[in-house]
């Protein structure tokens, strides 16, 4: 389940950490909306549902908190994993609209830390939302309520398996529209980007937690295990869970390795260092207002953020130099930074994407560029959105205490440099930089 990833959409400094400011009006009567919302489907669904069974109703919150508590918080980008959608979908046709919006409620609402309040409001009545909204979808679908023991295969998959996939699919989509609202709220991305970045991340997840749910339901009532067949469930999802504590660990694999070429480049040109972390952030910005697939997205980070690492291979004299005072074969030597730093990074898997980005950085969309004089689509999406993000903050940067240019000049000027870049790239820059706003870089000191 792509979990209630509030942290992620909430202002966050450079280490990703939860900043103490105030929080955005907007963001907040959000929350209150969504709050609203679940008290009044909470109240609609134990008036006009079928009132749940108090064992199974406990037993399955027993679970729903287990699930939401050993949840992976790291696989990816913004994504969690945990199998609660797998005990909300069950809870749907053992319980009905009623008992599931109480699972759901109740799931979240026991955390082992501390979390802000606003995370923790929102993760409650989200939860509950999704898990009465697909317990209605499951009811209004013709999902039975108590299963017999007579009914047979095409009966079940008829009645009980159809009706959970469209359950599935609406807490799917139910899940992508509230949490894309927030991250909006919070942290002006376009909401429709959010959705389909969300449903394209964990959508297709979605297909076998409606699988798991539908087996769940049938341990329960046509085998009559009832609660026993949790724990036949439960197993092999817990051993699911530890493959994806494997793959979230290779995730932060990854992440150790940019830091390390971060780091060494920030001990030999610290200002480079400092100008890559803020294209990187410049360039996911414009990637999310493009609409790319989140691999992209992530393969748009990486080339931003070693869009420099070549300059380990120049000599420290030429960096330390104006630009001014170098001689053009000395400038020749510098401009090579480009395919120094994709040589550096050639052999290692996960940034196999992102070379392109580093090496092409320099072509132009009218195809007068370097290397390769590569124009319009031909140049990689990633090298495209560099070339921007990177221009930008360096024009911005600060020297000697002041900014070279303001953004609005610097973008000015970018416009003026006519052929060089992808105008659509442009125009999303001119989107996301109008809705972040941008403070211009204060260029560290040697």
């Amino acid at each position: 389940m792509s979990e209630p990833a509030v942290l992620a959409a909430l202002p966050a400094d450079e280490e990703g950490t939860q900043k103490a400011i105030s929080i955005p009006r907007a963001g907040m009567a959000y929350i209150a909306l969504v709050v609203l919302f679940s008290a009044v489907l909470g109240g609609f669904s134990f008036t006009r549902g079928r009132p749940p069974e108090l064992g199974s109703l406990l037993i399955l919150c027993a679970l729903g908190i287990l699930s939401f508590n050993l949840r992976e918080p790291n696989v990816g980008s913004r994504v969690e994993f945990s199998f609660l959608s797998i005990i909300l979908l069950a809870s749907a046709s053992i319980l009905g609209p009623g008992g599931a919006w109480v699972v759901g409620l109740v799931s979240v609402s026991v955390v082992r830390k501390r979390i802000p309040w606003s995370r923790w409001v929102f993760n409650i009545s989200m939860t509950s939302i999704i898990g009465a909204a697909g317990a209605w979808a499951y009811v209004y679908a013709g999902g039975l309520a108590k299963i017999p023991v007579l009914v047979g295969p095409a009966g079940l998959v008829v009645q009980v398996g159809i009706p959970i996939m469209v359950a599935d699919v609406v807490q799917c989509l139910v899940n992508a529209v509230l949490l894309s609202g927030v991250m909006h709220f919070y942290g002006g991305a376009p909401f429709g980007g959010l959705v389909r970045r969300i449903l394209t991340t964990s959508g297709v997840a979605y297909i076998g937690y409606g699988v798991i749910g539908f087996l769940f339901v049938i341990l329960w009532f046509p085998a009559k295990l009832s609660a026993f067949s949790a724990l036949l469930v439960i197993v092999p999802l817990l051993a699911a869970r530890w493959a994806f504590i494997q793959y979230g660990e290779e995730l932060r694999s990854h992440e150790r390795t940019i830091e390390t070429l971060v780091t060494a480049l920030a001990r030999k040109d610290p200002g480079a260092a400092a100008r890559s972390r803020s294209s990187a952030r410049i360039a996911e910005w414009i990637a999310e207002e493009l609409a790319l697939a989140p691999s992209q997205i992530g393969t748009v980070r990486y080339a931003a953020i070693l869009h420099e690492v070549g300059r380990l291979g120049v000599p420290t004299r030429l960096l330390r130099r104006p630009a001014e005072s170098l001689t053009d074969s000395e400038r020749h030597v510098l401009d090579q930074h480009c395919a120094i730093g994709a040589r550096m990074i050639e052999g290692i898997d996960f940034l196999e994407d992102a070379r392109s980005g580093i090496q092409h950085q320099n072509e132009h969309y009218d195809g007068s560029g370097r290397p390769d004089g590569l124009a319009g689509p031909d140049i990689p999406v990633a090298a495209r959105v560099v070339a921007v993000a990177g221009r930008f903050v360096e024009l911005t940067e600060e020297r000697g205490g002041h900014a070279t240019l303001g953004s609005v000049e610097a973008f000015q000027l970018l416009r003026e440099e006519v052929g060089r870049y992808d105008p659509a790239v442009l125009d999303a820059a001119r989107v996301v930089l109008d809705r972040h706003g941008w403070v211009a870089l204060a260029t560290v000191a040697d």
